[in-house]
């Protein structure tokens, strides 16, 4: 057993390594400063050196649109976000041009090496010879025949200085005090002026960081000592075990363990409590670690990208075969030697600590408000109540699962366990099947391909839950399986359970709500966002603005910002602006809502919170805005920024009530408190304008 989970682990860790770390082959990142060392609030130059490799090339920083759309336009960005930040326009070296088939214009290009020189500005004091700052290329690699998903390119600031005769004007700073991420190139203006910019500013000449009710509730916590802290921060990580990101790790936990305990009988206590350990040690690393590399949002970044999703759900499709019992695989035996050593045991517990790693990648997909303003607090460089509260969280959010790991033990000690143990393993690779597809799901969500709807989803879905039926019947069985005499009455039972659950499915193919399952699908909306991704890189949905109910008399026919009807007829706009200026017409509140394509939270509130009639009847009667956050391109790279710059936060889903004026009335974030969410909706009806 041992061989098959370090075998998985080799090589789902190849492909990780592949695709997220060998990328930057694709494009070498180095920088240099202007100075050694700077002042904090000094200005100063960075050229930023880029070489793509041979037969690539990518776009210019300019942002190219024409009638069918554009490409990606590069970008270049510094971390950690808190010690250094863009002061003015960017001046990359001269690109290419070429006529593009695809888009029927002509687009600017580089191949091989260029530079571009980026003014900077030093939030504190830095050092470049003691300081690590890094500097972050967004790109999209193409070649003559396809082009990768667009992508960040990193290389460290180094300390040696280039001569750089490029001043930094007063006017060109203040021009860009105040811009999104993607403003150090030459065309923001015209990004503006196109209504693209969903960021705007919540109140005139108010840069003061707004603190949300989960962060007040924090800072209380704080102050009452160390203790009270502490135990905050254990009971959020209970409460974060409701949240649905936790449950495609049951039957994961079950499955694993269930196999393990087949090769490595009478080691069930220490391999859970490797498997705990392993979880409170990865969650809490992983987090500060990506947290002080690329800011608070790295974590988040990492849960939700492409390939990572991408490989976990491969593993999980790999290991439910496995499962099945469909093959073994056997990696080099000096690998396995290697790995053995390192272990300390022939029995080793590296596979174990890959699980825990595992579940500390799943539940980062949702961001819960306690996790995220620890990594806030860490990006800025406080460490000891973030690693306290961290650890405390992470202890009590692993907690149930070393007992469920240790369940799979007591089950091989009842009589005669040998024929069912190898039925629930295969169950149990059924429901991996089932969970990867969500994994697969955020890959198409994130890329945008466009090959998952929800109705393919629930399909899939339907056809597992009949196949699990008809296997626990007998109707067919797996090469390891025991012959079936007679099917017993527990058999019956649990068929006709799983026959439930085929028929409940079937039923959200035709409308009806699935409750929790809701939560693990692809958005109601999803041709929608799909559409949108196609035809710009400016609007998060492609659909004309539709009115509804008292909205539709104050809808200027000549307002040019974009938006999603919902299937009941909601109205959600994805540029901020446009809301406070519809917000100031209608004489309505807005509310504005932070969302992400695979926040599994976000998915639950807007199937389960949302389409609830007293919660649509008060959100109908205020101007609603949802923006996105987790797509590397604009306008979601902006909304993210937004978020944390303004409100201080990256936890997914936030909910924010603001007055025509920009002023914040309340804030809220995912709950299942029913009448908490009435009363803070409510509270923007209210509230007077």
């Amino acid at each position: 057993m041992k061989k098959i989970l370090l075998t998985l682990s080799f090589f789902s860790l190849i492909f990780c390594v592949n695709n997220l770390f060998a990328k930057d082959n694709l494009a070498e990142v180095t920088a240099y400063p202007s100075k050694l060392t700077v002042a904090q609030g000094e200005k100063f130059w960075i050229k930023v050196d880029i070489k793509i490799q041979k037969d690539r090339y990518t776009y210019s920083f300019k942002l190219q649109e024409g009638e069918f759309g554009g490409p990606t336009q590069s970008e270049i960005h510094f971390a950690p976000e808190n010690e250094i930040k863009i002061a003015g326009k960017i001046r990359p070296s001269k690109p290419k041009v070429k006529y593009d088939s695809a888009f029927f214009m002509n687009l600017e290009y580089y191949k091989g090496k260029f530079s571009v020189e980026v003014p900077v500005i030093a939030n504190k004091a830095l050092d470049f010879s003691k300081d690590r700052i890094l500097a972050k290329a967004f790109l999209q690699i193409c070649t003559e025949e396809n082009c990768l998903p667009p992508d960040f390119y990193i290389g460290r600031v180094l300390p040696e200085i280039y001569s750089s005769k490029n001043t930094i004007s007063q006017d060109q700073d203040k021009d860009n005090t105040d811009a999104a991420v993607i403003t150090n190139t030459d065309q923001v203006d015209q990004a503006k002026s196109n209504n693209t910019n969903s960021t705007a500013q919540i109140s005139q000449g108010d840069s003061k960081t707004i603190t949300t009710k989960s962060q007040e509730k924090i800072q209380e916590s704080r102050q009452g000592g160390i203790f009270s802290f502490l135990w905050f921060a254990m009971t959020a990580g209970a409460l974060a075990l409701l949240t649905p990101c936790v449950f495609p790790m049951i039957p994961i936990t079950v499955s694993f363990f269930t196999k393990r305990s087949e090769s490595h009988p009478g080691k069930a206590l220490r391999d859970s409590t490797i498997y705990a350990t392993g979880i409170i040690f990865t969650f809490t690393a992983i987090g500060f670690l990506l947290a002080i590399i690329f800011g608070a949002t790295g974590i988040r970044d990492f849960a939700s990208n492409g390939w990572v999703n991408l490989a976990i759900g491969i593993l999980f499709i790999v290991f439910a075969f496995n499962l099945f019992g469909a093959f073994e695989i056997q990696i080099p035996t000096k690998f396995l030697n290697v790995l053995n050593a390192k272990s300390g045991s022939s029995s080793g517990v590296i596979s174990v600590l890959l699980m825990g790693l595992t579940f500390s990648l799943t539940s980062f997909t949702c961001t819960v408000p306690f996790v995220g303003s620890a990594l806030i607090a860490a990006s800025g460089g406080e460490w000891f109540y973030p690693i306290i509260g961290m650890l405390g969280f992470s202890a009590v959010f692993a907690a149930p699962f070393f007992l469920l790991s240790l369940f799979p033990s007591f089950l091989k000690k009842m009589p005669k366990s040998g024929g069912w143990m190898n039925n629930i393993k295969v169950v149990m690779g059924f429901l991996e099947i089932a969970f990867a597809l969500k994994f697969i799901s955020n890959v198409d969500l994130v890329w945008g391909i466009g090959i998952l709807p929800k109705d393919l989803f629930l399909a899939i879905w339907t056809g597992i839950s009949l196949l699990i039926t008809l296997y626990i019947l007998g109707l067919f069985r797996f090469e390891l399986d025991s012959p079936i005499e007679k099917v017993s009455t527990l058999r019956v039972t649990n068929a006709i359970i799983f026959a439930a659950i085929t028929f409940y499915l079937m039923g959200g193919l035709f409308g009806r709500p699935l409750g929790e399952l809701d939560a693990f699908l692809p958005p109601a909306e999803y041709q929608e966002i799909m559409n949108s991704g196609r035809n710009t890189n400016a609007s998060i949905m492609n659909n004309n603005l539709k009115s509804n109910n008292n909205q539709n008399n104050n809808v200027n026919s000549n307002n040019d910002s974009k938006g999603i009807t919902t299937k009941n007829n909601s109205v959600w706009l994805d540029n901020l602006q446009s809301g406070l200026e519809l917000a100031k017409t209608s004489n309505q509140n807005v509310l504005l809502d932070f969302t992400g394509f695979t926040c599994t939270n976000c998915r639950w509130m807007e199937q389960n919170m949302f389409k609830k009639p007293e919660v649509q009847n008060l959100l109908d009667q205020m101007v609603k805005v949802r923006l996105f956050t987790d797509r590397y391109e604009e306008p979601y790279l902006s909304n993210k920024k937004f978020q944390q710059e303004k409100f201080g936060s990256i936890e997914l889903p936030l909910y924010v009530i603001l007055k025509p004026t920009g002023e914040v009335i309340a804030t809220e974030t995912f709950t299942r408190d029913y009448p908490e969410f009435l009363n803070f909706l409510r509270m923007g009806i209210s509230t007077n304008l």
